[in-house]
């Protein structure tokens, strides 16, 4: 019998070319997206899932002595210690900080841009982290070095090299470190990344804290804990003992805290990930309903045969058992093929989106769970339309001729277009907020490339290339500075005369930061090392309402104002611009070099070379400000990326469906367009007759997806304290695209049926 169903449904396939091929490539598309999403989404929930006491690791917060509302993931290295001594809950605590600015040796070969850590002993013992070779427990000791199986092979060719020696170079040491043992990238994803590990002694003059992580005898003590330590008034803390209140994070949160900034932190925003589930659950509905209807529709094709079988006896059973193998040969076939494209796809999806996607993880337990899940659900939903319509009719109805009118799901078919809609709307929204974050003014040049002395100690020596690489042709403007408005700034914390506080941000440099930085003067004048005072800016004026600024004090200091600038973007446009303070100093730790309307690759070798003739044995590094203001908007770039991608697959899918229907209607009544052509109808009456159910279902899913895309977009746009206006083109762009698509869809039968020759419909039969 399943060989006849098989022979029976090939027959159908290969006679409706058109038809079929168009049910598979809509189930093709969404298998894929669907292999890729559930495949990612699982990936990212399941940080951090791999370490076996992940239940009783908690990370440490600090309340942020700048803004009390806000925790901070820097903790004092001596608050670890004061909670192993105090503290019965807790077992162990392990910190991590960051290694910058070394470089690895082996042999005479020098290695760069590593991720090095600096932790303590404990950190083996409270994270699982795979290590293939070397002894857990005794491998993170003063001495040795731990590094990933990975950079293994870059620096020695080879991965089991415990016991070889490596050499790590900072600014003002070197040291010889024995590798100890060997770490594996675990399979799950994790919250913590880095390339080597190294016990804190190594650089005791680097450790002052950072992240920390308490393991508990018991998961459930936690509230109760960040209680009783809040209640200690001996506590210590950055601005002194009592004053500072901790807080406690489940480690499989940690991945969503958007407060861990640190480089070697990965993060991601939990609503962006709740959007990726609604993506998926909107990609997957268009695709069932699509499969669903088609399929109906593809049925209602072959009602005469369905009529011959229920004639000739055919029971319930043989009606399940071919429309099950019917439905689960398109699914299963469209899934095979789509296994084969999501291979060729995944390393697109990781350079679109930046990411590090395996294909090993498609064979995750839960992921291939979610997809069989999803087979079932789609293939029974099928099997159970078709054949309860089947059931309900009788055999003459079948197979009389006034039966065959096309019916559809008129309701299904208006929530796909406005799901497409509403996608679209959002998707010309983030290209505008986009394109504004790119090119909007920031107050400042953001055109500036930043070179870090190696250390403090260098610092003063940044003058002497200051005067190097102003006698290049190509850099007109640069300044000695303390830091940028982008990455790097200070935030002090000022108390004023009537007990409260402020924290404005603390800018500086020589005499020629205001012009590098294309900062505007608005009165007064500038300091100098004989002119003594600040610079504020505007939002510091306005906060206090200081009417004729000059000459008065900075509020919760002795200096005096001598002059105002314009106010400029500290951060991002997504923060509010703070009060600001900018002092002048002739050293720094940084130099800014104006590089504006000159090409990066003629001016970087130029200034390299200056580099090197100052601190030759230092890596040359630098960074781009502009890049650096990029990367404060990864996350909503990773957002722009994955909602633009659904919308174009949404918008595919639905021309998937609505060329089927448009097809099977105009198949279906091409009898009936002959007849009307021959009594004189024209091309505009055959037009309006094939596609006005389809237009009214496309014009109810416009007026209702507008007001829904607006609210979305307003809600993302909150986010950014600078930002476009939802404006009436925003809407009109979006709806000009879905017309236009499906107008097409559309167009391409509806010519078809008023091109033939309407004597040869007729004829028909």
């Amino acid at each position: 019998m399943l060989r006849y169903n098989l022979k029976f449904i090939l027959r159908n396939l290969w006679g409706k070319k058109i038809y079929t091929s168009i049910i598979l490539l809509s189930l093709i598309v969404a298998f894929v997206c669907s292999n890729i999403l559930i495949s990612f989404l699982t990936y990212e929930t399941d940080t951090d899932s791999f370490h076996s006491k992940k239940n009783q690791i908690f990370q440490i917060f600090s309340g942020d002595p700048f803004n009390g509302d806000s925790h901070i993931v820097y903790i004092p290295s001596f608050f670890s210690d004061y909670l192993i001594e105090n503290y019965a809950e807790i077992e162990e605590v392990t910190q991590l900080a960051s290694l910058k600015d070394l470089n690895l040796e082996v042999g005479k070969n020098t290695f760069r841009d590593f991720t090095v850590l600096l932790a303590d002993k404990s950190f083996f013992s409270i994270f699982d982290f795979p290590i293939v070779y070397g002894n857990r427990s005794e491998c993170l000791a003063p001495g040795n070095i731990v590094i990933s199986e990975k950079k293994a092979e870059i620096l020695f060719g080879k991965s089991e090299v415990v016991g070889q020696p490596i050499t790590v170079i900072t600014p003002d040491s070197t040291l010889k470190l024995m590798v100890s043992a060997v770490t594996r990238r675990p399979s799950v994803n994790s919250h913590l990344n880095f390339d080597a590990i190294m016990h804190n002694s190594t650089f005791p003059d680097k450790w002052r804290g950072g992240p920390s992580y308490a393991l508990l005898t018991d998961s459930n003590l936690s509230e109760s804990l960040e209680m009783k330590i809040n209640n200690d008034i001996n506590r210590p803390g950055l601005i002194g003992p009592g004053k500072i209140n901790y807080f406690f994070g489940a480690l499989e949160e940690s991945y969503f805290r958007l407060e861990n900034k640190m480089d070697f932190m990965k993060t991601r925003n939990p609503t962006f990930l709740k959007i990726g589930y609604i993506a998926c659950l909107l990609v997957i509905f268009i695709a069932g309903f699509n499969f669903i209807n088609l399929f109906l529709l593809f049925w209602q094709e072959r009602k005469k045969e369905v009529g011959i079988k229920k004639t000739l006896g055919i029971s319930k059973k043989g009606l399940f058992g071919f429309s099950i193998t019917e439905a689960g040969f398109y699914i299963l076939v469209s899934f095979i093929v789509s296994l084969g494209i999501t291979i060729l796809i995944i390393p697109v999806f990781n350079s679109v989106f930046e990411y590090n996607f395996s294909m090993e993880y498609l064979l995750n337990t839960k992921v291939v769970v979610y997809l069989s899940l999803f087979l079932f659900v789609c293939g029974v939903m099928t099997v159970m339309f078709s054949v309860s319509k089947q059931l309900r009719i009788q055999p003459v109805n079948l197979m009389a001729k006034e039966s065959s009118r096309i019916t559809f799901n008129r309701f299904l078919f208006t929530v796909q277009f406005i799901i497409s809609i509403t996608l679209a709307i959002c998707s010309i929204t983030l290209v505008q907020q986009m394109n504004f974050l790119e090119n909007a003014s920031l107050g400042f040049n953001r055109s500036i490339i930043q070179l870090d002395a190696p250390s403090q100690d260098f610092s003063e020596k940044l003058h002497i290339i200051k005067q190097n690489i102003a006698s290049l042709p190509f850099i007109d403007n640069l300044t000695v500075s303390g830091g940028n408005p982008i990455t790097g700034n200070m935030i002090s914390r000022y108390e004023l005369d009537n007990g409260k506080t402020y924290t404005p941000f603390l800018f500086g440099g020589d005499e020629d930061f205001l012009k590098t930085l294309d900062l505007t003067l608005l009165e007064g004048e500038l300091p100098s090392n004989v002119r003594h005072g600040k610079l504020v800016n505007q939002k510091l004026i306005r906060q206090f309402n200081l009417e004729k600024p000059i000459g008065k004090k900075v509020p919760g200091t002795e200096d005096i104002i001598i002059g105002v600038v314009q106010d400029f973007t500290c951060g991002s446009f997504k923060e509010e611009i703070p009060p600001v303070i900018i002092s002048y100093y002739d050293t720094g730790k940084s130099l800014l070099i104006d590089y504006q309307g000159n090409n990066l690759k003629t001016v970087l070798p130029m200034i390299e070379k200056e580099w090197s003739k100052v601190f030759s044995s230092n890596y040359f590094k630098y960074s781009i400000l502009e890049e650096e203001l990029r990367k404060k908007y990864k996350e909503d770039t990773f957002f722009f990326k994955l909602i633009v991608t659904f919308s174009i697959i949404s918008i595919l899918l639905s021309c998937f469906g609505l060329f089927a229907l448009s097809w099977a209607v105009t198949q279906n009544r091409s009898k009936e367009m002959g007849i009307r052509k021959v009594l004189g109808a024209t091309s505009i009456d055959i037009l309006n007759l094939l596609t006005i159910t389809f237009t009214r279902r496309i014009l109810i899913a416009f007026i209702i997806a507008i007001p829904i895309g607006y609210y979305l977009m307003n809600q993302w746009l909150m986010g950014f304290a600078n930002k476009i206006e939802l404006n009436f083109w925003i809407f009109a762009i979006s709806v000009l695209i879905v017309i236009v698509v499906s107008s097409v869809t559309l167009s391409l039968q509806v010519a078809k049926t008023m091109m033939m020759n309407p004597i040869n419909e007729i004829r028909k039969e």
